[in-house]
């Protein structure tokens, strides 16, 4: 009971332990080719405007959606898990070559996590990138819960997604949570029946 009573009244943030990181490098073309395996993720994309990105995205690749062209600009994944009073949580950063956040993506109980383990391992591991000494901080436009697609059109790749289909009830606490954390607003979503 003391324990509980100790963090009465801290902030979500102060009760986590310091996330766990490592980095990766990955093209935008395999990061557009492996997440569709992954099933069902929480999706935050930075706010338009913000630490305008590349002017030309990936060559070969189309986004079906204006919400996805930030990944198109990804050079690094930056992987972090840490443990908050909820409960563990996990997420990648995609980053672009002057290390901005482009967006995340989050781990939910619905997400395939053979999948999610499989596109970190397809990463190339590398040291943490020399980056400028400020960045801008990422402000998410929305929270999305959806399922990625990639298909070959017409010789390029088309990049999409589609909202998830279903979610668990925990699932769909998590990412709620996550949202409320985010300091943005959590898409409509389907129930699980």
């Amino acid at each position: 009971m003391f324990g509980w009573l100790a963090t009465f009244g801290v902030c979500d943030r102060m009760r986590s332990v310091p996330a766990s990181v490592r980095w990766l490098r990955m093209s935008p073309q395999g990061l557009a080719q492996r997440l569709p395996s992954l099933g069902s993720v929480l999706y935050l994309a930075r706010r338009e405007g913000e630490g305008a990105a590349e002017a030309v995205p990936a060559a070969g690749v189309l986004a079906e959606s204006m919400d996805l062209t930030p990944l198109l600009h990804t050079h690094w994944l930056h992987a972090a898990s840490t443990v908050t009073a909820e409960g563990p949580r996990e997420w990648i950063e995609c980053r672009d070559a002057r290390g901005e956040t482009l967006a995340r993506l989050y781990l939910l109980p619905d997400t395939d996590y053979l999948a999610w383990d499989a596109l970190l391992g397809d990463g190339t591991p590398c040291p943490a990138p020399a980056l400028r000494e400020r960045r801008a901080r990422f402000h998410a436009m929305r929270a999305r819960l959806l399922c990625f697609s990639h298909r070959r059109l017409a010789g390029l790749s088309a990049f999409g997604c589609a909202g998830a289909p279903r979610i668990s009830p925990i699932g769909r606490r998590l990412a709620q949570d996550i949202a409320r954390s985010e300091a943005v607003a959590l898409d409509a979503v389907p129930a699980c029946g």
